[in-house]
């Protein structure tokens, strides 16, 4: 079959009557015979149409094939490119982690650099300080038994005296350590050795005078192991006392009240301080066993017999015992039972007394500000040594490299701004304290005119019993001369008028209470006392006065003798 005979067929094949069922109704085998032309025409149309596609893709075979072969080949080369790629990914990422790796070690290197700097740098100013204690320290063991020997025997023996007397106590005191061949440092201040400053201070802020007798019978009143007995005439002991345990509950007493017995108690069940004050010459019995301090443990309360009871001493429980007698007799028994203070005022601590007081009356700003002047001060310190000790603390229990301890370095750092800031402060505290001083000093003799006539009237009493006269009387004088007193702005002239006014009064009150006779004794010692003050009259020419001739002292006075030899030749 060709195309040519298709062609003479299609005539044919597009009458109406060449159909299948035309031929079936003349013959069936012309009807097998339509069948079949029409199926051979149709199959070389199709034919024609499939042949080239076989040809086609008999071809894309041949090229299925061969892009097969080369699929095969790149699939190989893939999988082999692609092993390679991952020996360079493993080599880049273990690249990359060595690259991270010592990008790390470096910022720890840095890390450690910095805080290696800090360190170094925040502790090269405590290098100095702490070689210089260190020494100090070394040097103070060897010394530590003599000064703990001394420091005992002033807390044992030391309260009843006064200064002068202490002071003989302690050359002899000395002298023993030196012959038995114990080290001890030769100027020790048992005051510093047993109080820090901060402590002191606390002690100036609730009225206790800067005097060295003051403070050392305050030492023994807080560091001594006895309950303490205050020889207080001049009732300052009792008033510092009262100010150190204003917020502590502070219960005040005598032994002729009549609910002695129950604030006893309460003060030992509830753990508050106690004061009995204004006691003669003897105890009530019922404190025996506190004063010896008797006291039985049951499991971890301790117990103490009150008289017939017995009572819980709960910490906090402090006993203070004073008296107005200026020298009273105590027998051996209290005296070994408490720790006896002779808190009697002194020319030194009244003088400073009496500054506080003129100043806040003159000036009340500039003495407020002394005041918060001081608490700052004390605040500074406490806030240094916290930052010193939690330092000492942190070195000290730091495990590994001091450079990893992040927590050490920051409290370094913490240290090393804070104690600049507190440095500063301090400077600038250390400087406004010297101003205020200088002003402080200006109202300096008002003071110490005032000291020298309450200790001159105190003095008349050994002329007479008769005379006494209580410090709470002489500083209302006092303060009423600072008040009566002529006004003016000019500094010098003011104290001139209060120093005046203050000796006119003084002098007609206790004139007042004399007897005739004794009159012109106590002007006369006036006016000695206040030129001695002045610088008018030395001592030696004061005591010639009283006595004559027989307060020279002979070994200080060339006695020329002359002989003469008058015998006849």
């Amino acid at each position: 079959i060709n195309d040519e005979m298709v062609e003479l067929l299609e005539p044919y094949l597009t009458m109406e009557d060449y159909n299948m069922a035309t031929a079936l109704r003349v013959c069936s085998d012309v009807a097998g015979l339509l069948c079949w032309t029409k199926a051979m025409a149709f199959f070389f149309g199709v034919n024609k149409e499939v042949l080239p596609l076989k040809l086609n893709l008999v071809m894309q075979a041949n090229r299925l094939k061969s892009a097969k072969k080369e699929l095969a080949g790149a699939e190989k080369l893939l999988i082999r490119k692609e092993k390679e790629l991952n020996k360079c990914k493993d080599m880049y990422a273990a690249a990359v982690a060595e690259k991270q790796k010592l990008a790390n070690e470096a910022d720890v290197c840095r890390r450690k650099m910095t805080s290696a700097s800090t360190l170094i740098n925040g502790l090269t100013g405590e290098k100095e300080r702490w070689t210089l204690t260190s020494k100090l320290l070394k040097e103070q063991l060897g010394r530590l038994i003599g000064d703990t020997l001394l420091a005992c025997g002033f807390l044992s023996y030391s309260g009843p005296f006064n200064q002068e007397y202490r002071v003989q106590l302690m050359g002899v005191w000395k002298g023993l350590l030196k012959q038995k061949n114990i080290f001890f440092t030769k100027d020790i201040n048992c005051v510093t050795m047993l109080v820090d400053t901060d402590e002191m201070s606390e002690w100036s802020l609730q009225g206790l005078p800067n005097d060295e007798l003051s403070l050392q019978n305050a030492a023994i009143v807080t560091k001594g192991k006895s309950y303490p007995l205050l020889i207080d005439p001049q009732g300052q002991g009792k008033n510092w006392v009262c100010s150190k345990n204003q917020y502590n509950d502070l219960q005040i007493t005598n032994l002729n009240h009549k609910y002695f017995r129950t604030h006893l108690e309460d003060c030992l069940s509830l753990g508050r301080p106690l004061l009995i004050e204004d006691i003669g010459e003897d105890l009530d019995p019922v404190l025996n066993n506190l004063l010896e301090k008797n006291v039985v443990k049951s499991g971890k309360v301790e117990k103490i017999m009150v008289g017939d009871r017995e009572m819980e001493l709960l910490d906090g429980f402090t006993l203070y015992i004073t008296t107005k007698l200026p020298n009273p007799v105590y027998s051996p028994e209290i005296s070994a039972r408490t720790a006896i203070i002779d808190f009697t005022v002194t020319l030194i601590g009244l003088e400073d007394q009496l500054l506080g007081r003129v100043i806040r009356m003159e000036k009340s700003d500039l003495e407020t500000e002394r005041i918060r002047l001081v608490e700052d001060v004390i605040e500074n310190k406490a806030t240094v040594r916290e930052l010193e000790d939690n330092l000492l603390e942190k070195l000290n229990s730091v495990e590994g490299s001091l450079v990893d301890d992040e927590e050490l370095i920051a409290v370094l750092q913490n240290t090393k701004t804070t104690a600049a800031e507190v440095n500063k402060k301090r400077e600038i505290s250390a400087e406004t304290e010297k101003k205020i001083n200088i002003a402080r000093e200006e109202f300096r003799p008002v003071a110490s005119r005032g000291s020298i006539l309450y200790f001159l009237i105190v003095e008349m009493s050994s002329v007479s019993c008769m005379y006494q006269t209580a410090l709470k009387q002489f500083l209302g004088i006092f303060d009423q001369s600072v008040n009566k007193s002529k006004p003016t702005h000019i500094v010098v002239k003011r104290i001139e008028n209060i120093i005046e006014y203050l000796t006119k009064a003084v002098w007609k009150y206790t004139s007042r209470g004399l007897y005739e006779k004794h009159k012109f004794l106590f002007t006369l010692l006036l006016a000695l006392k206040i030129d001695m003050h002045i610088g008018n009259i030395s001592h030696q020419e004061f005591l010639f006065f009283l006595k004559g001739g027989a307060s020279l002292n002979m070994n200080s006075v060339k006695v020329i003798i002359v002989i003469r030899n008058c015998r006849e030749k």
